[in-house]
């Protein structure tokens, strides 16, 4: 049987810091609808009805926001040995820690540019019983429609200094790359995004030039609907419940297609929810090449992080973050 070109079956999981815990956790309770799998002393864990494993989110207290550490499951056992020998080998290696609430040991590594990432295998199917139980065999917990209820967890985005040397890692553990974002051809990329497998991607990366050699940042975390309506019905709860969308409207991506809103939670990370991207099955797809006066975050709208306040088109402003203090995951 041939070996799969990748290390990875999917993006499993995303810490983040808050701040205000309390305040972070009721938001995603009380206004994504999200479930609580988990608590710790300074760490709560949530997932989305249409998740699988024990958690998709960890929130754990901190003075500044930003993002703790991604997780990553193997694609097999033996892919889990196999990625922690060429971490090892390229010298991205931290080494082995017990694993959270939900999962086995994991290998933690780091990024170019600091961010905290971890592989794993073993893991907690969670089936939910009772009140979140489902009468659908393929869903582990029950579809109550609470909230903005997002499906599932669906992918990252985050800054980096350095996107040459983010795209060379990635590409190592063999992830793919079906759009890349340029500011001239002549110029080398300032951002793409990457996928370990149909999904238009798990990660997406985006230079910052604000930010110093090992200062990366979180920029967004998403989830994932079943229909742009759900996307619709998400903005009338949001503004019901004081939250006011990050763009001011929904809008759709011109990479990747998606249907989507940000809003930012009370710890001071933002959050989209989106529906509609697109699936990409073959091997050798792309990468799609965008180019930031195309405006590729915003298909439909007006607002173009790439521009200046007069509405040109300026290469200083080639950064891709959002509208509050990028926060370091250092």
């Amino acid at each position: 049987m041939a070996r799969n070109p990748h290390y990875f079956s999917q993006l499993a999981h995303i810490e983040v810091y808050s701040p205000k815990l309390e305040e972070t956790v009721k938001f995603f309770t009380d206004i994504v609808g999200m479930d609580e799998t988990g608590r710790e002393e300074n760490s709560v864990y949530l997932r989305a009805w249409g998740d699988y494993f024990h958690h998709s989110l960890k929130i754990t207290f901190n003075e500044k926001p930003g993002m703790g550490h991604l997780g990553w499951r193997a694609d097999s056992p033996e892919a889990l040995d196999d990625v922690v020998n060429y971490l090892e080998s390229i010298g991205a290696g931290i080494g082995w820690v017990d694993g959270d609430q939900g999962h086995g040991k994991a290998y933690r590594f780091q990024s170019p540019d600091g961010h905290i990432h971890e592989v794993f295998w073993d893991v907690v199917w969670l089936r939910e019983e009772g009140k979140r139980g489902s009468v659908f065999a393929d869903r582990y917990a029950s579809n109550r429609r609470i909230g903005i209820n997002p499906r599932r967890f669906d992918h990252v985005t985050y800054n980096t200094s350095n996107y040459a040397a983010e795209k060379e890692f990635w590409k190592g553990l063999g992830l793919r790359n079906p759009d890349e974002v340029r500011i001239a051809d002549h110029i080398p990329p300032v951002g793409g995004l990457w996928t370990t497998g149909n999904l238009s991607h798990d990660i997406a990366i985006f230079t910052d030039p604000q930010l110093k050699p090992g200062e990366g940042a979180l920029n967004h975390v998403a989830y994932n609907f079943d229909s742009r309506e759900e996307v619709l019905l998400a903005c009338d709860w949001a503004i019901e419940n004081g939250y006011k969308l990050a763009m001011g409207a929904p809008t759709r991506h011109k990479a990747d297609e998606g249907f989507f809103i940000y809003i930012d939670e009370p710890g001071g990370n933002r959050f989209e929810f989106y529906a509609g991207a697109r699936l990409i099955f073959a091997p050798d797809h792309g990468p799609d090449i965008h180019y930031l006066k195309d405006n590729p975050n915003d298909a439909w709208g007006n607002t173009n992080p790439w521009k200046g306040e007069d509405g040109s088109f300026k290469e200083e402003h080639a950064s891709h973050k959002p509208n509050l203090e990028a926060a370091s995951v250092k």
